[in-house]
């Protein structure tokens, strides 16, 4: 069965529990379903790349460094909100495709870095390449331009704002 819409939650919660729809949590739920619509439309994106949600934001975090492109397992896992377990899976399949490889590290000899190669830099680009084609197109349906910009704006300005609260 698919999933309920914003809506008919939105319903059943006027309907049942009137004094939680506020327009905070109305913000929220719809982050929350937003977010689950990205991941779902990214997933077919990120299968024609062979890879994950995980894999991608990995690859992504790499490429998004300067030379050489690389930081340790736990500089990575905390980048992109994986759990360590989850990390050792995802470099697995990652190295093992040829998209990254594990370099000693010379300061801390019981660490290595993970290393974006140049393949892992193709993919990494093509991959965001298409995914941003995804986002573009996903918004462009229901949003112009300004209404997308103005969105942008307002959801920078709250997380920062929330992120620098104590």
């Amino acid at each position: 069965m698919d999933k309920l819409t914003v809506a008919e939650i939105l319903g059943d919660i006027d309907a049942h529990w009137p004094e939680v729809n506020t327009p905070a949590s109305r913000v929220v739920l719809s982050l929350i379903r937003l977010n689950d619509l990205v991941v779902e439309r990214y997933k077919a994106v990120l299968a024609e790349f062979a890879l994950s949600q995980a894999g991608f934001e990995v690859l992504v975090t790499l490429r998004t460094l300067p030379e050489p492109r690389r930081l340790t397992p736990t500089e990575l896992y905390r980048s992109i909100l994986i759990t360590s377990g989850g990390m050792t899976k995802v470099m697995h399949g990652l190295e093992a495709a040829g998209l990254v490889q594990r370099e000693d590290n010379p300061e801390d000899k019981r660490s290595r870095y993970v290393a974006l190669t140049q393949e892992g830099a193709r993919v990494a680009e093509a991959s965001m390449a298409a995914v941003s084609a995804c986002e573009e197109r996903m918004f462009a349906e229901v949003l112009n331009e300004q209404q997308v910009l103005q969105l942008a704006n307002v959801l920078l300005r709250t997380v920062a704002k929330i992120e620098a609260a104590p």
